[in-house]
């Protein structure tokens, strides 16, 4: 019954606790609030929305910056996976990271390309910079309408704020 009671208590707490969702695992995302990747390659459809990724980070009240570094160890790759991913990050203190962009579902499912790629990538930094999923009104809300929602929205803003303060 002590171990009921424990469990009832233990769930109650956490329903009513506010919920951080910067990831805290130190192993994961930059410890650097400034990330480069390499110069984009890929043609204008691709280049402009994600050049643009790059600008609504760099364009908010955050102590984050992507830049562009020819010599950089990251990566930027687009191509056609089988599953069923918008984008994905790999990443592990020190570098470098993968972000990968499925050009198979993003053509799938995006009304406004552009807007969809770059939300899809600002959504990849945001795991760079430490950030994690969240039901929030976030870039980083896997259920945002990606043909809409293309910058870091306030929350996200305020987490990043917290990482790296």
């Amino acid at each position: 019954m002590k171990r009921f009671i424990c469990a009832v208590l233990i769930f109650t707490l956490l329903l009513s606790a506010n919920v951080v969702f910067a990831n805290t695992d130190p192993d994961w995302g930059s410890q650097s609030p400034n990330i480069n990747v390499p110069p984009i390659t890929y043609n204008n459809t691709w280049k402009t929305p994600m050049e643009a990724a790059a600008s609504a980070w760099n364009g908010t009240a955050t102590l984050v910056t992507v830049g562009t570094l020819s010599s950089s160890k990251n990566s930027l790759i687009v191509s056609s996976y089988s599953d069923t991913w918008y984008g994905n990050s790999s990443s592990a203190n020190p570098g470098p990271f993968t972000i990968k962009l499925n050009s198979r579902t993003i053509n799938r499912d995006a009304t406004d390309f552009a807007n969809f790629v770059q939300s899809v990538l600002v959504h990849e930094y945001g795991h760079e910079f430490c950030l994690d999923h969240t039901s929030q009104t976030s870039i980083m809300n896997d259920s945002r309408n990606r043909n809409t929602m293309k910058v870091p929205q306030p929350y996200d803003v305020s987490e990043v704020n917290t990482v790296y303060n």
